[in-house]
């Protein structure tokens, strides 16, 4: 279902990259690569809208999975511990070298962990643990030893 999401706005920003370059005239050379290079970045824009002291979550992408040759089911809790991704699904399954798109705007100062779902009868791994401490645009890594993902933060 991610993935569906994520080709649905692949194809929306191709959509209206193609539209706006439509729209401009011929012969507009260097303004017509800036009216695309502007609606490829279009996927940026929900950044934007997390407001003052937040910033935006894009995507997690697994480097090193807990499950060797299986998927991990992961899920974010926040320092309250409720669960703030995925929003429609208890776990997002992800194998190494997977990326899952996140888009969700958190407050500087939250405290935000990964877990591995390992079912009804079983505890539940730890994953790693990221501060968010700056409104800035940079990675944090989900580390614990056994596992590793990338979080993709823009301020």
């Amino acid at each position: 279902m991610n993935m569906v999401r994520t080709y649905r706005r692949r194809a929306a920003i191709l959509a209206a990259t193609v539209l706006a370059a439509g729209a401009l005239p011929l012969g507009a050379g260097a303004a017509a690569s800036t009216a695309v290079a502007r609606d490829t970045a279009s996927d940026q824009a929900a950044a934007l809208e997390c407001g003052t002291g937040q910033v935006f979550l894009d995507g997690i992408r697994a480097i090193d999975v807990l499950e060797e040759g299986e998927a991990d089911e992961v899920y974010i809790v926040n320092d309250a511990g409720a669960k703030i991704w995925p929003v429609t699904a208890s776990y997002i399954p992800m194998v190494e070298g997977a990326r899952a798109e996140v888009d969700k705007c958190v407050a500087v100062g939250e405290t935000l962990r990964l877990w591995d779902d390992d079912g009804a009868l079983n505890p539940n791994d730890f994953m790693g643990i990221i501060y968010i401490l700056t409104e800035e645009t940079l990675d944090k890594y989900f580390d614990n030893g056994s596992s590793r993902y990338r979080l993709g933060i823009i301020a």
